[in-house]
């Protein structure tokens, strides 16, 4: 039998060979994908039909170049050491149909054969292998590369759409990037005419903080600090900025907010508690000149049986000005119909107020127990106003238990119907006169004598209750509210 040569370079006849099996693949459907077992079949049928066509036709000339196919389609679905094996079996297969020639060059033939159908079956291997590799580090780095530009996105919708103003600046406080809300805080209506403007005159805070920011130190800070408009107007504002070093430089990130609306929110609501307590403050003093003034009602009344008293001008001018007193004194405490409908989550004002106190139990080393669950029905009480009690009386605790022993505050809440009692119920050493407890300026108070008085009253004007319950131990007041 006669043998064809190739007619180009190795490189160009495995070129070719894996073009001819990739399409030969493709037209019968079959890929990776298609699974081992297919692909494995495809082989074996290939390796039948070159011997068939051996057997059948007798040839005069050799199909051993045909014995590669086999390798190099299952080459594609097996490992490097079952390439070289199938190029084993290939090359015996391709020995059976070789005339009967001497054991050293059919040995010789059968080596090559080996070495032929193995490069070829690992070439195409390794190539079909890096090629899997390849797309699937591209698939990688697209699906990478489209989660990138979708972050991207958003955080620029994210950073454009946002209330609060954000920009990064260089080290000489110059806006390198900001988004429409900073535009329009400062007072710059046209987009993107805030670039490259040193903002130092606008919010000096930024400006201050670049030149204390030192080396490669970064600084992390929020801050309340005051900004000017471009026209001029000054604000208040609520700042988080951060320092960073990029290209040997210092740069800032920062967030500003315009707290005006915060400002006069806060600044009302301190009035109006302001002038609540002034009420509460009037209304005890107006108590004790009511109380004097009854006692000289009947000082008077009393004067009156001696006619030379009673016609005396000293007395009637006494009487009159007791009267007067009693007039002035005449002030009662009305409800609004804003305190009348006002509303409070009770678990809400707790959690505020441990935020509010549980620091300054933890330096004396001290504990608060807090024993309640889940939430409760909405209170007749100004949030507010309910806060303010619960610390005066949690104040009133600490400032107890410091005189000695075991600083333990206890708060249970309980609701019963349409009532909630909230307890407060300390270690200390508990009340010593019970009888001087809610009355306004005690001289044995340590404050002004004032806060459990202003307690009452402040729950009395929602028809609460503040209440002392005798303990075995240390001191309980109980904060009974009505519920909606």
């Amino acid at each position: 039998m006669s043998q064809h040569g190739s007619g180009g370079s190795p490189n160009w006849v495995y070129s070719r060979l894996k073009k001819v099996i990739a399409q030969f693949l493709e037209s019968w459907g079959i890929s990776r994908r298609s699974g081992r077992a297919q692909v494995m079949g495809l082989a074996a049928i290939l390796l039948a039909v070159v011997m068939a066509l051996e057997w059948v036709y007798d040839l005069d000339y050799s199909l051993g170049i045909l014995y590669v196919l086999p390798v190099v389609v299952a080459s594609t679905v097996v490992n490097r050491w079952q390439t070289i094996l199938l190029a084993v079996l290939c090359a015996y297969a391709r020995a059976l149909f070789t005339p009967a020639i001497a054991g050293v060059e059919y040995a010789l033939r059968f080596g090559m054969a080996v070495l032929a159908y193995s490069a070829a079956g690992l070439l195409i291997g390794e190539t079909n292998r890096n090629r899997r590799e390849i797309l699937a580090a591209y698939a990688r780095l697209k699906t990478e590369e489209d989660m990138r530009r979708r972050a991207e996105d958003q955080l620029r919708m994210l950073v454009e759409s946002s209330p609060a103003a954000i920009m990064t600046l260089d080290h000489q406080a110059r806006v390198l990037a900001a988004n429409r809300a900073a535009h329009q805080m400062l007072g710059y209506e046209r987009p993107g005419s805030l670039i490259g403007t040193a903002v130092g005159e606008h919010v000096p805070l930024f400006a201050g903080a670049l030149r204390v920011a030192s080396g490669g130190t970064p600084m992390r800070a929020a801050s309340a600090s005051r900004a000017r408009r471009r026209g001029g107007q000054h604000f208040p504002v609520t700042a988080w900025f951060s320092t960073y070093e990029e290209e040997g430089q210092r740069r800032l990130a920062a967030i500003l907010v315009d707290s005006s609306e915060e400002v006069r929110e806060r600044e009302h609501e301190s009035l109006r508690h302001v002038t609540a307590a002034n009420r509460l403050l009037a209304g005890a003093v107006a108590h004790e000149i009511r109380n004097l003034c009854l006692a000289v009602r009947v000082v008077i009344s009393n004067l009156q049986r001696f006619p030379e008293v009673a016609r005396g001008a000293d007395f009637n001018a006494l009487g009159a000005l007791a009267e007067g007193l009693m007039r002035i004194s005449a002030f009662e405490l009305h409800k609004s119909k804003e305190e009348a409908s006002s509303r409070a989550d009770v678990a809400a004002v707790l959690e505020e107020l441990r935020v509010v106190i549980e620091q300054d139990w933890s330096d004396i080393g001290g504990e608060i127990r807090w024993k309640y669950r889940g939430e409760f029905p909405e209170a007749h009480a100004d949030p507010h106003a309910l806060l303010q009690v619960f610390l005066n009386l949690s104040q009133n605790s600490l400032r107890a238990v410091q005189r000695g022993g075991e600083a333990i505050l206890e708060v249970r809440v309980e609701a019963n119907g349409d009532t909630v009692t909230i307890t407060f119920e300390d270690s200390g050493p508990g009340v010593d006169d019970v009888s001087k407890l809610f009355k306004p300026f005690r001289e044995d108070a340590d404050g002004s004598g004032l806060g459990l008085y202003v307690s009452r009253a402040m729950l009395r004007v929602f028809d609460g209750e503040l209440r002392y319950v005798p303990a075995s131990k240390g001191c309980r007041f109980d904060v009974v509210l009505r519920t909606y």
